[in-house]
């Protein structure tokens, strides 16, 4: 108490001692003097004093408080209230700590963006998902966000290769997801065996080729002819077409010379 006194106003003090209570203020102050010192309890104070009581109840839901206070005093003023609701509510605030701890600031920025999603952004994607997270719209990262928790499991290399394809045409990637959905449900891309078929296909498939699965499970990939394919297709038939009558005519004038070889000297033998 003393110390959350100390550096914070006399009424930022009180404020936060009614708002969570003389024992919540003191276990936190507690566990952030054993985590990082005197210096880590200014901070916080600082903070909680500026963005309110949810900076207490976050520090007090987190494993390691001072990773907390680092990365809530790396985020833009405007940020600060927001992350610390949501690090503050209860079992997801806890993943949302230990997820923070880990990844940084970014962590807290992507889960502002994208409530309930954000986080899992980044643990599929940890040099990106935020940076990915900012250029999605909030359907496409709820369409995407159905499968993030099975992206966890698969291959980095896998992984890296799917935010590649949504990187490099992400208008195509998610008009092909959303047909994905309707068509195959409860189908998942969150699978090595499903990458393992899509990525090296994945321009023939964002271009019109269908994704079918085997009784078995195992995901193939069908051609399907395209606007531009299709007349190709047909060209190709008519000269296929061409081609066996041509073939027929030189047979057809071959035969009859090697007849008329065999006949005339029989003929001109009967004239005689």
């Amino acid at each position: 108490m003393r110390f959350f006194s100390k550096e914070a106003a006399e009424e930022g003090s009180e404020k936060l001692v009614k708002e969570v209570g003389p024992e919540l203020l003191q276990r936190v102050s507690a566990k952030l003097v054993r985590d990082g010192g005197e210096s880590v309890v200014t901070e916080a104070s600082e903070l909680a004093a500026k963005h309110g009581p949810d900076v207490i109840r976050a520090l007090d839901n987190a494993p390691a408080p001072t990773k907390i206070v680092q990365a809530l005093g790396e985020l833009p003023a405007e940020e600060v209230s927001a992350a610390a609701a949501r690090l503050a509510s209860g079992r997801r605030g806890r993943q949302l700590a230990k997820t923070t701890e880990e990844f940084g600031a970014q962590v807290l920025q992507a889960e502002i963006k994208h409530p309930g999603v954000g986080m899992e952004l980044v643990r599929v994607w940890p040099d990106s998902g935020a940076a990915l997270g900012r250029q999605l719209s909030r359907e496409e990262t709820l369409t995407l966000g159905k499968y993030l928790e099975d992206l966890q499991s698969v291959p980095q290399e896998q992984r890296a290769g799917l935010f590649q394809v949504i990187q490099s045409d992400k208008e195509r990637f998610f008009a092909w997801l959303g047909r994905f959905l309707e068509e195959h449900p409860g189908k998942t891309i969150g699978s090595a065996t499903f990458l393992a078929a899509f990525l090296p296909n994945s321009e023939r498939i964002l271009g019109g080729a269908q994704i079918n699965f085997e009784d078995s499970g195992r995901p193939i990939v069908v051609r399907k002819p395209g606007l531009i394919e299709a007349p190709l297709n047909k060209l190709t038939d008519s000269l296929a077409v061409g081609v066996l009558w041509l073939v027929g005519g030189i047979a057809a004038i071959v035969t009859l010379g090697i007849a008329l070889k065999l006949i005339l000297p029989t003929w001109r033998s009967i004239r005689r």
